[in-house]
């Protein structure tokens, strides 16, 4: 919707005054994805000197039928999605959390609404005794402040995020705590657990201030009152969950929040404390998390193999699977067992893989010297490079065996044999030191210079560019060098980037580019020459374009020659044993009977989509009598 910003000037006519149209910026009304309510969202209004006259007919209005109409401001969907809630929440008792412990029996001074929120949310139930304790110490305060930090600590494959905070309001009463959560492990998630964990603890009604160093939970918390945050874009946002968890802790404490920036690492006193709290909660025995159907705002939540709750984006997260997967299937290709060893092996950088694959250098999106070079990196990258074992297994009659390798003239010719020839290594060899250096000079012009200052502490000894060192007779002596000329990113070459704390944005421009010139090089330089010994073969053995184009035309015209030939008193002629399998009725129709006649004329996919009986030929149709008032057809 739009709406006109000037004001009404009664000294300019119609034609003069400006015709101009701003957006609307909204209002709480308006929501884009779902049409919920069927009042005006958007109203243009625009001043006028004359005046509208309604007539209106009065009479007397039957008010009775719309007493018990109710306005509904949520979407159908959203609707759906809270009875089906309340449904499993009055039918299945296991699925509702337990509110029927009684509080002022087992914590006789700790408010309900506090026990219930920690009892039926916070898991495991061990942990539940430290924060009753902590309850009981803010009780009496109306104005609290916290600074809370989260800490990421990864041990090979796995990850564990520490948390912990203070309360700085009043710090003689020594309230702090510390913890750790695991699953989707990221800072920001460290961060929203400690904010969560802190406000579980206060007392309702009250005025709540959070000092932090994640500015990502700040600017995410502060979208969720947007008037355009939608149930379906709250969907989209990571951690949604524990989003929801807080959002529902703060309307049942009814409590009022404010969250404060703070530079990490400044000096703060009370931060640094926080900092060490996090860092020490990846040391508790106790691993925390929520219990999403103890929080009524949640619609529901997907779990992955029963057991891992997806608290990410759906979409993206279902496609990072399906990915993971179709890369598996690919990779478990016995033709690619390589990439299967590097990829467990942890050689290849997958992120900037997909990203080099991707990568298009050209101007336009799509053109002739694209597509040549889209072409190279994922010949190379299959192992489908035209050599000559794949042109003998496809074209036996054309190259009768021929497969000696034309730059060694000594082995013979396949994909993995191409990188690990000795004249293709010698070749390489100087294309890879006229780059080790631009790479050095990459690194070296773009580095940080306010944390690194002597460029010598980085190491630039990437296996890639070392490996030329030592003699080089299989793929396993130069792995990362191999993974390279397939296609593949090795984490190596990316390690000197980081190194010189070059950001992931620069990195991957810088690298990208490097890649492009780097392959092609070795297209013009060790591609080229061994297609210009194979364009001489060719010419020495009259070996033309149109043999290989022709080919699948001339087998055809064979098989149907032999499929003539075939005498069924002499099998040795037979078209089974000889050219395959020939569909008979692909032959001649006039020499069927009539029963597989009848099967074949009136099949789904005979000729095209007229009717049958009008595609036939005319010595066939002489047999055919037909009734013109019957639905099937006698032969």
């Amino acid at each position: 919707a739009f709406k006109d910003p000037l004001s009404y000037n009664p000294s300019l006519t119609l034609h003069t005054q400006p015709n101009l149209l701003t957006p609307c910026p909204g209002c709480d009304l308006h929501d884009s994805f779902y049409i919920g309510d069927t009042r005006p969202r958007c109203i243009i209004s625009y001043p006028s000197n004359n005046s509208i006259t309604i007539h209106a007919n009065l009479y007397r209005k039957n008010n009775n039928r719309f007493n018990n109409i109710f306005l509904v401001h949520k979407s159908h969907s959203e609707l759906r999605a809270d009875a089906f809630i309340d449904y499993n929440n009055r039918t299945h008792p296991h699925l509702r959390p337990n509110n029927n412990i009684n509080c002022t029996t087992l914590h006789p001074t700790i408010s309900k609404e506090n026990f219930n929120l920690i009892n039926n949310i916070l898991l495991p139930s061990s942990i539940h005794s430290s924060f009753f304790s902590l309850v009981n110490l803010t009780s009496s305060l109306n104005r609290l402040e916290f600074y809370t930090d989260g800490s990421l600590s990864r041990y090979n494959d796995s990850s564990i995020m520490g948390f912990g905070w203070i309360l700085t309001s009043d710090i003689n009463l020594d309230v702090k705590y510390s913890g750790k959560t695991a699953d989707w492990a990221s800072s920001t998630k460290a961060e929203i657990f400690a904010i969560l964990t802190c406000l579980i603890i206060c007392p309702s009604n009250s005025h709540v201030t959070i000092y932090t160093d994640s500015q990502c939970a700040i600017d995410t918390f502060n979208s969720l009152h947007h008037y355009k945050m939608t149930p379906r874009h709250f969907q989209k946002i990571n951690n949604n969950l524990l989003w929801q968890t807080i959002l529902y802790i703060i309307k049942r404490l009814n409590l009022t929040i404010k969250l404060i920036k703070v530079q990490a690492h400044s000096g703060d006193k009370y931060n640094d404390m926080a900092d060490a709290l996090a860092k020490s909660g990846c040391d508790k025995q106790d691993i925390i998390s929520i219990s999403p159907i103890a929080v009524k705002t949640i619609k529901g939540y997907i779990m992955f193999n029963d057991e891992l709750i997806i608290d990410r984006n759906i979409r993206k997260t279902t496609k990072k699977i399906i990915n993971f997967r179709n890369t598996k299937q690919q990779i478990s290709h016995r033709s690619l067992h390589h990439i299967k060893d590097f990829t467990f092996a942890k050689l290849i950088n997958w992120e900037y893989t997909q990203d080099w694959f991707n990568y298009n250098p050209f101007s336009k999106a799509t053109s002739q010297p694209y597509s040549k070079h889209i072409s190279w990196r994922i010949k190379c990258s299959n192992y489908a490079l035209p050599t000559l074992d794949s042109l003998n297994r496809n074209y036996p009659d054309i190259l009768k065996g021929f497969d000696i390798c034309f730059l060694c003239s000594t082995a013979q010719e396949t994909n993995e044999h191409l990188w690990t020839c000795p004249e293709s290594i010698k070749i390489l060899k100087d294309i890879f030191k006229k780059h080790e250096l631009i790479y050095k000079a990459l690194i070296i012009n773009n580095l940080d210079r306010k944390i690194i200052d002597d460029p010598n502490n980085i190491n630039f000894n990437s296996p890639v560019f070392s490996c030329f060192n030592l003699p080089i007779e299989t793929i396993s002596d130069a792995k990362n060098l191999h993974c390279i000329l397939i296609n593949m990113i090795p984490s190596s070459l990316i390690k000197p980037f980081q190194d010189a704390k070059i950001s992931k944005k620069l990195t991957k421009k810088l690298l990208l580019t490097f890649l492009f010139n780097l392959h092609c090089d070795i297209y013009e330089i060790l591609w080229t020459k061994r297609n210009a010994k194979w364009k001489q073969y060719k010419i020495d053995h009259n070996i033309t374009k149109s043999l290989f184009t022709n080919r699948v035309n001339r087998q055809k015209d064979q098989q149907r020659q032999n499929f003539n030939e075939t005498s069924p008193n002499n099998p040795v002629n037979d078209n089974i044993l000889n050219i395959g399998y020939t569909n008979p009725f692909m032959t001649s129709r006039c020499n069927l009977d009539d029963t597989v006649l009848w099967i074949y004329l009136t099949s789904s996919n005979f000729r095209h989509n007229l009717p049958w009986i009008n595609s036939l030929y005319l010595d066939i149709i002489d047999s055919i009598t037909y009734d013109q008032n019957l639905f099937y057809y006698n032969i």
